[in-house]
């Protein structure tokens, strides 16, 4: 809402609210049938008639003739290639010829596609099928996709220097729960599995280490509670945006630091080896550029 269609804050936080209320919106008994049927609690039939609705049939590329619109790109996971999953980038833009990204994907792609395949998390939604491609959620694989966004720069800008990384959680929870217990159930330790395999925060401490100084900032509030994907209670959501608004006033001079880095202006001499980039991309492949 915000990268590709520029709706105000206020507006997509409001979008937020109903699209919660409408998604998940499941009677218990129904969602448990659901969940042996398909291993979906979720109608995912209806989000993706919300999505149609929504997005219309516009491609994920013809977003790209808006100047103002920025390079965007969605992750899901393909979990019938064999092992190791494979992450699927949707994106709004191509790669230069002879540049080729890690991750497979393209800008082919609807939008609504790219949503619905990228948002279909186990257990509440169903796989989503694209082509001969059976996708799922890239949080299974990717959960913090801050490396895989540096790469996609490099990969469209190179030999260009990072000027600002900002990675954005969704929230974090920490357990203080501390027992002397030598043996732990079968649920524990599946849970340790998928707590380790959706973890975001050892992508955020490498990245840390590895960028320049002043280039990387992340901002992750620590949540009181635990609060589950498919929460849309009214006084929940009010204590995630009260966890919120703490964290930013905590951090408010990080986020100012951030936020002037941003939006520096390019220098001459980066305009100008930009424009020569550009010319010689133009140029690759002219018969008499060939010969040189």
């Amino acid at each position: 809402m915000l990268g590709l269609f520029h709706i105000p804050l206020d507006e997509c936080e409001e979008l937020y609210h109903k699209l919660g209320s409408d998604v998940f919106k499941q009677n218990v008994i129904f969602g448990t049938m659901k969940m042996g049927w398909n291993h979906a609690f979720y109608d995912s039939d209806i989000w993706e008639k919300m999505l149609k609705e929504r997005m219309g049939s516009d491609l994920m590329i013809e977003t790209a003739r808006n100047p103002r619109c920025p390079k965007v790109a969605a992750v899901s996971t393909i979990v019938n290639r064999g092992t190791p999953l494979k992450a699927f980038v949707f994106r709004n833009y191509n790669h230069l010829p002879g540049v080729k990204s890690h991750y497979i994907g393209g800008c082919q792609y609807k939008l609504w596609q790219a949503i619905r395949a990228s948002s279909a998390a186990p257990g509440y939604f169903q796989e989503y099928v694209l082509g001969n491609d059976l996708h799922q959620d890239g949080g299974l694989l990717l959960n913090n996709p801050t490396a895989l966004a540096v790469h996609e720069c490099k990969c469209l800008w190179p030999k260009v220097p990072l000027q600002c990384v900002i990675s954005l959680g969704t929230g974090r929870y920490e357990s203080e729960r501390k027992n002397s217990i030598t043996y732990t159930s079968l649920k524990t330790k599946l849970t340790n599995v998928i707590s380790s395999a959706t973890d975001t925060e050892e992508v955020h401490t490498m990245l840390d280490g590895l960028l320049p100084p002043d280039t990387y900032f992340r901002f992750n509030p620590l949540m009181n509670e635990d609060i589950p994907l498919d929460e849309n209670r009214k006084e929940k959501l009010s204590q995630l945006r009260t966890d919120g608004i703490r964290y930013i006033e905590r951090n408010e001079e990080k986020i100012k630091k951030a936020a002037k880095i941003l939006i520096q202006e390019k220098t001459v001499v980066q305009k100008f080896n930009e424009w020569i980039r550009l010319k010689a991309c133009m140029c690759e492949g002219l018969p008499f550029f060939s010969k040189l």
